[in-house]
């Protein structure tokens, strides 16, 4: 008898307990955002999960070439890595991939707008695009021939 109500008793623990569980994460598709006159696109997310999450920008050229001044990855094949990652929290690198493209139209950014989206601000000028993640003021600089972090 102890033991049905032992039994009885994990059993509605776990039934309430079910509902009660997290969510999984969702994964933020983001906003792509074309610049550069469309030579560049950037995918701008509020928490790209499949990258570890936080707030970032990822960036390729449209053609699918490296930039100009890319670094190569240290693997046998020694390519050129084709993603920059900038990250709301200041961290800066180049990736190897591509970048998913996520449902729904992109936007074309041209020099003089400002846009800002995901908590980004994305300022285009003829000669490179500035992201800057407004909580930190963290950010990058880029055009499809380099990029650098500020």
């Amino acid at each position: 008898m102890v033991r049905q109500v032992i039994a009885a008793s994990a059993a509605l623990v776990a039934l309430v307990a079910i509902p009660l569980a997290a969510p999984a994460a969702a994964a933020d598709e983001g906003q792509m955002v074309s610049i550069q006159s469309g030579s560049l696109r950037c995918l701008v997310s509020a928490d790209d999960v499949p990258r570890g999450g936080g707030p970032m920008v990822v960036c390729e050229r449209s053609d699918g070439q490296a930039m100009g001044r890319a670094p190569f990855a240290t693997s046998k094949f020694n390519e050129q890595l084709p993603l920059v990652v900038m990250r709301g929290t200041g961290q800066f690198n180049w990736d190897k991939g591509t970048i998913a493209l996520p449902g729904g139209q992109g936007i074309v950014l041209d020099s003089g707008q400002t846009y800002q989206v995901n908590g980004w601000t994305v300022q285009p000028d003829p000669q490179r695009t500035r992201f800057t993640y407004d909580a930190t003021g963290h950010g990058m600089l880029i055009n499809a021939v380099d990029a650098r972090s500020f």
